[in-house]
């Protein structure tokens, strides 16, 4: 059995840089040229499904994966492999799902959202995920198989084929970021999904201070913010932790995965809001390379995982004189963030010795 030659030819991506919390997008970088080439021999013989691997290990670490023979795959299949003793899903709730994606050709694993360099992701239930990240290009092989019934704690199986997760991105830059994961078109792909948790926060619950604006939900989810009766803004950067977690603490340059909300005083909507279609954002936060308003960094970094807070973010900190769509010249700025997940950097490369110059070997005449 020959790996087909691969066809994603397309662009090496990376994520836009934000100055404000929006919908990341895929942008393209440089034209990347990449395409698999064949492996194996015509003589291998592929086996459909999970019949070709065992699955093993607890929910909530990366899984063990014990190979038997090639994996083919076509539309999806999915087995709950382990069922939790959390609450039932319904359609509209959106979940945390940690992930591991294995090449049923290769054996290797493109992703693990366990290791420490990567991030979980958002899965509204019973809805269409459309993605707006590498993360999310890759979820979407599983995510209509988080459905309702389900419970939280689950371990699932999925397998599908390559041209079928992917099949509507092949003529996007998508295409290059499979082809750089060494993903083959017609591989077939082994996901194993934890359903981790409800997307939210997770500790104690603390008071919120006199200036804090009320947080309107619907449906449980932060829906708008409303400012009766708190005071002007001070001009200073104010946080409140509402809900503090019990996960590690956020340090200068991770990128975090949030839900957010940000709205004016005097705004009777957000500006944003990612609560409204289950999707998270991705940012980095403190350092050089943050990708969000300053305000976000200092408030952010320093505060463990799992917490929701309350930012008040001045004009300097935030747009400064620069009019935003939505928001107006010289706004205070007001967030509900909940930190549901941090990754750290990817390293980068050592650089290359500068050659030094190589003493001459040659006589020096005699004088």
């Amino acid at each position: 059995m020959t790996r087909p030659i691969g066809h994603w030819v397309g662009f090496a991506a990376v994520l836009m840089r934000l100055r404000r919390p929006s919908v990341l997008i895929l942008s393209t970088l440089l034209p990347a040229g990449l395409a698999l080439s064949a492996c194996g021999d015509s003589t291998t013989e592929g086996v459909k499904g999970l019949d070709a691997v065992e699955v093993s290990g607890p929910v909530g670490q990366t899984p063990e994966l014990d190979w038997k023979a090639i994996m083919t795959a076509g539309k999806p299949s999915a087995k709950v492999l382990t069922e939790g003793d959390g609450p039932e899903l319904a359609k509209g709730d959106v979940v945390r799902v940690e992930f591991t994606l294995a090449d049923g050709w290769t054996h290797k694993v493109p992703f693990d959202s366990y290791a420490a360099t990567s991030l979980s992701t958002l899965v509204e239930v019973g809805a269409e995920k459309e993605p707006q990240t590498l993360t999310d290009l890759l979820s979407i092989g599983f995510a209509d198989q988080i459905e309702p019934g389900q419970t939280v704690g689950s371990r699932i199986a999925v397998t599908v084929g390559s041209d079928v997760a992917f099949g509507d991105y092949l003529g996007s830059q998508a295409a290059g970021l499979l082809a750089g994961l060494d993903i083959g078109n017609e591989d077939g792909l082994l996901y194993v999904a934890d359903i981790v948790g409800l997307a939210g926060p997770d500790g104690a619950q603390e008071p919120a201070p006199r200036w804090a604006p009320k947080i309107i939900e619907e449906d449980g989810k932060p829906a708008r913010l409303d400012f009766a009766g708190t005071p002007k803004p001070s001009g200073r950067l104010e946080v409140a932790v509402l809900t503090r977690g019990t996960g590690p603490k956020v340090t200068k340059g991770q990128t975090i995965l949030a839900s957010y909300l940000g709205q004016v005083p005097g705004g009777d909507k957000p500006f944003d809001s990612s609560y409204a279609d289950g999707r998270g954002l991705e940012a980095v936060v403190g350092g050089k390379d943050a990708s969000v308003v300053k305000g976000w960094s200092k408030a952010l970094v320093g505060l463990p995982v799992g917490s929701r807070v309350l930012i008040q973010i001045p004009p300097k900190l935030g747009y400064g004189d620069k009019e935003q769509e939505g928001i107006p010249a010289n706004s205070t700025l007001y967030f509900v963030v909940d930190i549901l997940d941090a990754a750290d950097p990817e390293p980068k490369p050592e650089p290359e010795p500068t050659p030094s110059a190589e003493p001459s070997t040659d006589a020096s005449p005699e004088e």
